[in-house]
């Protein structure tokens, strides 16, 4: 709902220049912005937005003497031949079991762990699958859509058609870099959907659904927002529509931390669980989830189930998990912030310099 208003306002102004013509310097201004705040943009909602959390949420808060991997046998890894591994900071002080000693415990150590790897690479690792991954949901979702499947419904039937490629995504971020390519890195359709068809439901009606209550409850309340039909009309606002946003946002906050946040955690456990035995992992991560996975070579299901992917994660891990979301979104705001007070100033410029064209 909020990003239908930010495209409203975007049209309007952008309604507002087609009478006047925008000097040759300005374009070169806005150029440099996207420069400046595209790879600041990427590492806000991807690296933190997605890398870091998931790394938070498969991290073993007790590990037991955890030996590192040496990374300099992988033929795309750039670390130094004798450059800090991945774990190793990690290693000699998780022992203690402390929280405030695990990788994932601050932004700064979980990026100084992914950027012993292999530099600031690691900051994007996963890229080219989340991609693909992005482009294949939105072909999926699209079909299912124009075939007036509701939304609620195609997103998670749209998953379901790309376990495999969700699940690979979720090992190449925990895992060592390796010299696949992240199509070579795929598990078995068969066994990715009978470990995570059910996490993967859940997950993503739970996002479809925080999506989907709070619009509703702007239209039941009959609060002034944007239709998508016509974008370039601004709906006019009253005083009542303050809090009727107030509430609009907390909904959709009390959606995420208590529907979204949980069933993602679930489903990025039973996808860890998959890893291949022979991928080292660059946290510590306990494969058996405290003795409730067996190996299928033993008789056993070779992944954790729902129950056991909730239950093995710890109320500090949860404490963690939700520090992390909460400084994510404070480093979303600052740079928010930031694009505010570059922007505005700019266009301010621009416009003063910009000529009417009769």
């Amino acid at each position: 709902m909020y990003r239908d208003i930010a495209h409203a306002v975007y049209k309007r102004g952008e309604a507002s220049m087609g009478n006047y013509e925008m000097p040759a310097w300005g374009w070169g201004i806005l150029f440099l912005d996207l420069l400046l705040f595209l790879p600041l943009i990427l590492i806000v909602n991807y690296s933190l937005g997605h890398i870091f959390p998931t790394l938070a949420i498969v991290e073993d808060p007790s590990p037991p003497a955890y030996e590192p991997v040496s990374l300099n046998e992988d033929t795309q890894s750039i670390a130094e031949e004798n450059a800090p591994l991945a774990d190793e900071s990690g290693r000699n002080s998780c022992g203690c079991g402390t929280q405030s000693h695990l990788i994932t415990a601050s932004i700064r150590s979980t990026y100084r762990t992914l950027k012993a790897i292999s530099g600031w690479r690691s900051l994007f690792r996963g890229l080219a699958c989340y991609l693909a991954l992005g482009v294949a949901t939105s072909v999926v979702y699209g079909i299912l859509v124009s075939a007036f499947v509701p939304s609620l419904i195609a997103g998670p039937l749209s998953a379901l058609a790309l376990v495999q490629l969700y699940t690979a995504w979720t090992h190449i971020v925990i895992s060592v870099p390796s010299s696949k390519t992240f199509w070579q890195r795929l598990p078995p359709f068969k066994k990715a959907f009978q470990a995570t068809a059910l996490p993967i439901v859940m997950y993503f009606f739970a996002v479809e659904l925080s999506s989907f209550v709070p619009k509703m409850l702007a239209f039941a309340m009959g609060m002034n927002i944007p239709n998508p039909k016509t974008p370039n009309t601004i709906p006019v606002g009253d005083k009542n529509d303050i809090w009727k946003g107030f509430i609009v946002l907390l909904i959709s906050l009390v959606l995420h931390v208590f529907l979204v946040i949980p069933t993602q955690v679930i489903l990025a456990r039973v996808q860890a669980s998959l890893l291949p035995e022979d991928e080292d992992t660059v946290v510590p991560f306990d494969r058996s989830f405290q003795g409730k996975v067996e190996p299928a070579i033993v008789g056993g299901k070779g992944f954790v189930t729902i129950k056991d992917a909730w239950k093995s994660f710890s109320r500090a891990s949860w404490v963690r998990l939700v520090k992390l979301y909460v400084k994510i979104f404070l480093c979303g705001m600052a740079l928010a912030f930031a694009w505010v007070v570059v922007l505005v100033p700019e266009m301010v410029l621009i416009i003063s310099h910009s000529k009417k064209i009769e």
